[in-house]
């Protein structure tokens, strides 16, 4: 790091402006200048604004121990290793500090937004990432880098998709400020193909989960590899190449396996899972998602209800109603025994009021919430498919009382909902 840019930010972390820093020492215009790396100042002014800003002369002599020690924590978090970045987090902690280092503290609190997206704590990263933000400014492009794709994490943990995919294109373009990893090359290819598919860009996403799945196979990454042959299925599935789908999805699960990695597993069973649903291979399909749920059993509620949605839906189209209706119980079952579950899942508390009012006889409770709350919500949240789907079972429910121009509407918009999200 330069000077200047040492100086601007001890300063900012102080808390000091420009004036209180410079009162006394040096002019305001001069301290400007050598923030900006235009001046250098004497020994003394050099010696007297150390003082002032707490920055020890010869720093920098163990910045090879904190450096290393940081980014051995970072590759933790990277390979969601969650008990050893614990493990390592107190003593980086203190590493850094003990440094008395400018650019460790920086390091440090960046890292330490990323820690508290791996333990799911988004709202303490949040509040990291603002101290951050204003210490921008003296950021030099190598922390630049981690900022945004720190930021890039936080939106899509927020579910701020088109913002996260921002932040990312933003730390893509700092990425050959300095010769990184294979691993770390394909952390950031990975992010961008999961925010491409969020945004349902099919090509950009295949582009780079091929970019990542190579670099994780020269590394021998097999986590990160069963994860792009994951995002490549969903992808050859929403082109409509279902067979080239359940290859990659095979591929994926022979890696998971390698690991044992049940979360993978879990993951893996759902999306073939709805491959043969596609495929009308129903019987096939209720046993993926059977098989993802005992994968899932630890998991976090968000992801059960997700595969007990998917396993409602596959019953209603092979008419097993009566198997539909114990799945929507068992979701409504999850939401009611979790803390907050229905107002924290809200999007789940509808989808299971939908099928359950569905396959109880439908009425006027079931019109209302359709209208009224689930198509908006999903339209707010850009979920075209859900949106539509329930556009087009409210269609149903007015064409069979004989209310065809209500009908006609909500077919209508199921199909412009459908054109939407092939737009994005």
């Amino acid at each position: 790091m330069k000077l200047g840019d040492h100086v601007k930010l001890a300063r900012l972390m102080k808390g000091l402006t420009q004036e209180e820093a410079a009162d006394g020492i040096i002019s305001v215009s001069y301290l400007s200048k050598i923030e900006n790396n235009q001046a250098t100042p004497s020994k003394d002014v050099l010696d007297l604004l150390f003082r002032r800003l707490g920055i020890r002369q010869g720093e920098g002599k163990t910045a090879a121990s904190w450096r290393e020690s940081v980014m051995d924590w970072y590759k933790t978090m990277v390979a969601r290793e969650v008990q050893a970045a614990r493990e390592k987090h107190e003593t980086v902690r203190q590493l850094c500090q003990e440094s008395n280092d400018i650019e460790a503290a920086i390091y440090f609190q960046l890292m330490y937004v990323r820690y508290l997206l791996l333990l799911r704590d988004v709202k303490g990263a949040e509040a990291a990432a603002r101290s951050v933000q204003e210490w921008y400014e003296a950021l030099d492009d190598a922390m630049r880098y981690y900022y945004w794709k720190f930021f890039g994490l936080l939106y899509y943990c927020q579910e701020k998709y088109d913002d996260a995919l921002q932040c990312y294109q933003k730390a893509e373009r700092l990425s050959g400020a300095e010769r990184r990893p294979g691993w770390e090359k394909a952390d950031l290819d990975y992010l961008l193909a999961l925010s491409y598919s969020r945004t349902w860009n099919v090509f950009s996403c295949l582009r780079y989960a091929e970019q990542a799945l190579a670099l994780s196979q020269a590394e021998y990454d097999l986590r990160r590899s069963a994860e792009c042959h994951i995002l490549l299925a969903i992808c050859y599935r929403r082109c409509g190449e279902i067979d080239k789908a359940v290859d990659h999805c095979l591929l994926a699960q022979k890696a998971a396996r390698m690991v044992d990695d049940r979360r993978l597993l879990g993951i893996v069973e759902h999306n073939l899972g709805h491959l043969k649903g596609m495929k009308r291979q129903y019987r096939e399909a209720v046993q993926h998602y059977e098989n993802s749920l005992i994968y899932k059993e630890d998991a976090p509620l968000d992801a059960r209800l997700i595969t007990l949605l998917s396993l409602v839906r596959v019953h209603c189209d092979a008419k097993h109603y009566r198997k539909a209706s114990m799945a929507v119980e068992e979701g409504w079952k999850q939401l009611e025994q979790a803390p907050n579950g229905a107002s924290e899942h809200y999007e789940y508390y509808l989808h299971f009021s939908i099928y359950r009012l569905l396959l109880s006889g439908e009425g006027e409770a079931f019109e209302r919430l359709l209208k009224h709350e689930a198509i908006p919500y999903f339209q707010r949240r850009k979920e075209y498919e859900d949106a539509a789907c329930y556009a087009e079972y409210l269609a149903d429910y007015y064409a069979r009382l004989r209310q065809y121009k209500q009908a006609a509407h909500y077919y209508r918009l199921s199909c412009e909902l459908l054109r939407k999200r092939e737009r994005r």
